[in-house]
């Protein structure tokens, strides 16, 4: 970055006449609502400010939009979950920490959460105690995709390897379903219950016998989408907010390359199917001679 995030949040504390460049999109009938130095002390500031961002031109990607009669729904309402540039996710991050004092009300985050996609995995009939294998998937609850892979890589566990398998193998079938990336995809959800345990004999001291479980355990994972407007806007600190803004970049870099490599790979079949049918057209005419 030409200028660091923590000088811009501080300039933009006292001025945000300058946070986004898509002020030529917001209608001549709503007038702009990003406010100088010397209003920053009215009470509409923050209903018109978070008015602005929903105004911003949409991206070819798919979009999050739950706004309907209510005046105003947040500053997260309609941006995307992978924002339009670095340049416009560092200046959201800005903007929030610099109106850090203006929250956004819940409903609003559990909205967007409810529309965000999510890939449901699991793994059945393991042959270990539930109580134990939950130690496991605390290791991986709550972190994006690489990251649980890197901690399990170095969990020492048994059954630290079958948990990242089954993260793998989520998030293979996102990527298969709708070309989500793993650094696109956290672990929502990950924890074990239990499974049909097996009643064996106990012998015990004095004559005596018992009984005892074979314990088995099921794995349920739920990969979501990041919504990383979401997790700026929840960042508390700004090494929070500059971890996520990192993130998000890893993350736009490898859906551009896997975007570029589907159309590599879409075009290499349509030319594939032109020369099968060319060959067959000429099998056809010489047939036919």
């Amino acid at each position: 970055m030409a200028q660091s995030l923590t000088s811009r949040m501080t300039r933009l504390a006292i001025s945000t006449r300058n946070i986004f460049t898509s002020s030529s999109s917001i209608s001549k009938h709503n007038p702009s609502p990003i406010l100088s130095s010397s209003s920053l002390r009215t009470p509409l500031m923050h209903t018109n400010i978070l008015r602005s961002l929903s105004t911003i031109p949409k991206l070819q990607t798919r979009t999050i939009d739950i706004t309907n009669n209510s005046p105003d729904f947040g500053a997260t309402s309609t941006l995307p979950p992978l924002l339009h540039s670095q340049r416009d996710a560092e200046n959201f991050a800005a903007f929030v920490h610099a109106n850090k004092h203006h929250k956004v009300k819940p409903f609003i985050l559990k909205r967007r959460r409810h529309h965000l996609k999510s890939y449901i995995g699991n793994e059945k009939n393991i042959r270990h105690s539930p109580w134990r294998m939950n130690l496991v998937c605390q290791f991986a609850h709550g972190l994006t995709v690489p990251e649980a892979l890197k901690q399990l890589m170095f969990c020492q566990k048994v059954k630290a390897p079958l948990v990242a398998k089954v993260i793998r193998r989520t998030a293979n079938l996102a990527d298969i379903r709708d070309g989500f990336q793993p650094s696109q995809l956290e672990v929502s959800e990950c924890f074990t219950t239990h499974g049909t345990h097996l009643k064996r004999l106990k012998i015990m001291g004095r004559g005596r016998s018992g009984k005892k479980l074979r314990r088995f355990s099921h794995i349920r994972l739920v990969l979501r989408e990041i919504d990383f407007p979401t997790k700026i806007l929840e960042a508390t600190s700004i090494n929070q907010k500059r971890k996520w803004l990192e993130r998000l970049a890893i993350a736009r870099e490898d859906y551009e390359k896997a975007r570029v490599e589907k159309e590599e790979l879409e075009e290499l079949e349509r030319l594939a199917a032109e020369v099968a049918e060319k060959q067959r057209k000429e099998k056809e005419a010489e047939s036919a001679k």
